[in-house]
């Protein structure tokens, strides 16, 4: 199913070259040209009685600039490569940049026709689930769970250890999504998993898997090249979609509404359906929330602590120094066994809170994002952005950007030291007091920025009170790096290539 989908891809390999050569030579402007300047966009707004249309990239590689307008087959696209400008269209002017474009997958097999809060278009009813959302996942909400948090903590480290005893080295990715699946499901659907090699586990995260690829920005060729959608139809892959969906998340998410619906457990499915008439809900609206909680907590977390484990087995010198503000903190509070909490000593750890935000700006989990779309015509400057066209953010370009981040293509943590306040707090600053993008812009902003910081920080804190991260040895006993800049790009998360690292305990060292 899936696989015939990636076998086909090939049958669109000219529009996919054609269409990411431009994308991805757009995000590399910052990487290489290190005199760019911003062009001034934002100058004389309130005097300009006339705009321009955004330019189109030269003929001629790399692409360099912070806005760009690209014409891919019926539909315009507008890259945007610089924070600044970003802010400017997805903050400011918030109301007619926080839409979503039509995806046949994302839109109307996976949202069962604009459902849900992740790539349904803005709307009142957007808002309203999006309230809801947001409310689950605030810090008050997060923290009432903390300890379901510190338990899966706990035992995604026991899952490791265990690996780690009975092979030489381990890869750590499955264990890390269920990690993370288990603390949305617990909250939403009052159940977990205990092993990756749970029937329902392995379904689950294949459906999250598959719904990556389909609902990112190659999944729907059709849309974007009219003249290619009978290729959509020949080979029925609308069908193939539906098929997927159904299979893989429709009867399994169904079947566990129903159960939590019918258990003692109290759980956020329940408190949905109880205000169902009050939000203007239905069944399927619930269905599409759920899928969408349990696709971004389970993915996201886990691919970004999938970087940390890659990137830090390469760098002793930054675990050596997380690992001294534990043990110091265990000497000054004189505690060998517990481990820090996060509402109450995440002060004493400014260097452990610059690892993860370096992590972040420096790998991020997404290359794109989700597109926003245009519900109206934007004004920036001189430019004009015209309606219902596609907005993106090059992570990587603006991660990479000169103006914000000195010497950015090497990976230092104390950039941030003088910027060590919570990333959830940091995300809704001004562009220039950010620590870094990847949660998002303006009204379309992750709601879940605080459990990810904890559930991180639980990570952090117990893994290297036990172990230090090690590369992979050949059979000549030298270390097998891993390739930094080699990455899967699974339609909207980019992950390391699969790989394996060596637990060293830390009573060994």
């Amino acid at each position: 199913m899936l696989d015939d989908w990636k076998a086909c891809r090939s049958h669109y390999l000219f529009p996919l070259l054609s269409c990411f050569t431009l994308m991805s030579s757009a995000a590399a402007a910052y990487y290489m040209n290190k005199k760019h300047t911003r062009i001034s966009f934002l100058k004389n707004h309130k005097t300009t009685t006339h705009t321009e249309q955004i330019p189109s990239p030269p003929n001629k590689f790399p692409i360099i600039g912070p806005l760009y307008q690209l014409q891919l087959g019926s539909q315009t696209w507008i890259m945007i490569a610089d924070p600044i400008i970003a802010h400017e269209i997805f903050v400011k002017q918030g109301s007619k940049s926080s839409s979503r474009p039509y995806h046949t997958f994302a839109v109307k097999i996976y949202g069962r026709n604009n459902r849900g809060i992740i790539f349904s278009s803005y709307s009142p009813k957007w808002k309203c689930e999006r309230k809801a959302a947001t409310a689950v996942l605030s810090p008050k909400s997060v923290d009432r769970f903390s300890e379901i948090l510190e338990f899966e903590a706990d035992s995604f480290i026991e899952r490791i250890a265990q690996d780690n005893e009975n092979a030489p080295y381990i890869n750590p990715y499955e264990n890390l999504q269920l990690c993370s699946l288990n603390i949305i499901t617990t909250t939403c659907l009052a159940i977990r998993f205990d092993t990756i090699e749970d029937p329902i586990f392995q379904k689950i995260a294949k459906f999250v898997h598959g719904s990556m690829i389909y609902a990112g920005m190659a999944g729907d060729m059709g849309s974007f090249f009219p003249t290619l959608a009978w290729l959509d139809t020949l080979m029925r892959k609308e069908k193939e979609m539906q098929s997927f969906v159904h299979n893989y998340r429709d009867v399994v998410y169904e079947k566990l509404v129903s159960n939590a619906l019918n258990g003692d457990a109290e759980c956020l499915v329940k408190n949905l359906y109880q205000m169902m008439d009050e939000m203007n809900l239905d069944e399927d609206d619930i269905l599409v929330f759920m899928s969408d909680f349990i696709g971004a907590g389970a993915d996201t977390i886990a691919v970004s602590l999938y970087w940390t484990f890659a990137i830090l087995s390469q760098m002793k010198d930054v675990q050596d120094r997380v690992i001294k503000e534990l043990d110091d903190w265990r000497e000054k509070h004189n505690n060998k066994t517990e481990f820090p909490v996060f509402n109450l000593h995440r002060e004493e750890f400014p260097y452990t809170m610059c690892v993860q935000k370096e992590i972040m700006r420096f790998r991020p989990t997404t290359n794109f994002g989700i597109p926003h779309s245009a519900s109206d015509e934007i004004v920036i400057g001189n430019y004009v952005i015209p309606k219902d066209a596609i907005l993106v953010s090059s992570m990587a370009a603006m991660h990479m950007n000169p103006e914000f981040y000195e010497h950015p293509e090497v990976f230092n943590p104390d950039r941030f030291m003088n910027n060590t306040q919570r990333m959830s707090r940091a995300a809704n600053c001004k562009p220039q007091e950010r620590d870094h993008f990847g949660f998002g812009w303006g009204k379309r902003i992750c709601p879940g920025i605080h459990l990810a910081e904890v559930e991180i920080f639980n990570i952090y804190v117990r893994l290297f009170s036990k172990f230090t991260i090690e590369p992979q040895l050949d059979e000549a006993g030298n270390p097998i790096l891993i390739d930094l800049n080699d990455f899967e790009d699974y339609g909207i998360v980019a992950k390391p290539l699969p790989f394996n690292v060596r637990l060293i305990p830390r009573d060994k060292n």
